[in-house]
């Protein structure tokens, strides 16, 4: 039997092309539409995993800038919280430091008395000049209105006459050295404020002063920092016998060179009585 082939109608043919176009444009569509939302939803991913990180990288650098100033006790924002104002406070340098101080520190070049003793004392307490204070610095420290104004003679301007502390307390030890060697530091000749007091009850004075103004010192910093016991052979050898304070220990010290730099750095007075 023979197969009869009839031709499809060309209306027909071009139904069936127009309807598989109109399946793949809405195909096509579709996909685009899918990638489209598949995209838009990583981008929002990345834009939210972005602000995260950024965010990550915020509270890390913030962190790490209060533990430095934590860590760092010489910054001037932790002395504030510690100390009374100075204007010293950008010189003030923390470090650790194990005291010298053997049961006889004979071969230290601040004890006994003498021209090389003096030449010692005179570097840590007497070459030392004063500096001057502005008027704001004043009223923030507390101090007098009627305070000594001066002129700071390097640059002209006008402010008030100050001392450091730790000057005059290292003046006043040594003034109670001084004492302690009366016989050779009551001479005229040899100077300083032993040989120098208008009788006994002007030294006297003075020393009282001292001793007061180091007493208060003393309490008002109340070290905290912990010694031992121990045998000592150098005791020993002496016939001194028992357990006497190690004393050389570590504290947390400032370092003093650098106040002293600072310090005179700043000189705007000199010729002082303390």
């Amino acid at each position: 039997m023979h197969q009869v082939y009839r031709s499809v109608p060309l209306d027909e043919e071009q139904s069936s092309l127009d309807g598989f176009q109109e399946k793949r444009v809405w195909s096509s569509r579709f996909d685009r539409d899918a990638i489209s939302k598949r995209l838009g939803g990583v981008q929002k991913h990345w834009m939210w995993l972005a602000h995260a990180v950024l965010l990550s990288i915020s509270i890390t650098l913030f962190t790490l800038s209060i533990c430095a100033e934590t860590a760092n006790p010489s910054a001037p924002g932790f002395l504030q919280k510690i100390a009374t104002y100075s204007p010293l406070f950008p010189a003030v340098k923390y470090e650790l430091h194990k005291y010298d101080l053997p049961p006889l520190p004979k071969g230290s070049a601040f004890v006994g008395y003498g021209p090389k003793v003096d030449r010692a004392w005179d570097y840590i307490a007497n070459d030392i000049g004063d500096i001057m204070i502005t008027e704001e610095e004043r009223v923030k420290l507390g101090l007098s209105p009627d305070s000594l104004r001066i002129q700071n003679p390097r640059t002209g301007e006008w402010g008030y006459r100050a001392g450091v502390e730790v000057f005059h307390q290292l003046h006043c030890l040594n003034l109670l050295r001084q004492a302690v060697y009366k016989d050779y530091y009551g001479q005229k000749e040899v100077g300083g404020d032993v040989g120098d007091a208008d009788g006994p009850e002007d030294l006297f004075g003075h020393v009282d002063h001292c001793i007061e103004a180091l007493r208060q010192n003393l309490m008002c910093q109340s070290d905290v920092s912990v010694f031992t016991f121990k045998t000592f052979p150098e005791l020993a050898d002496q016939g001194i016998e028992g357990e006497w304070p190690d004393f050389e220990i570590n504290h947390m010290c400032r370092n003093f060179e650098a106040i002293r730099k600072w310090n005179n750095d700043h000189v705007a007075a000199w010729d002082h009585n303390a």
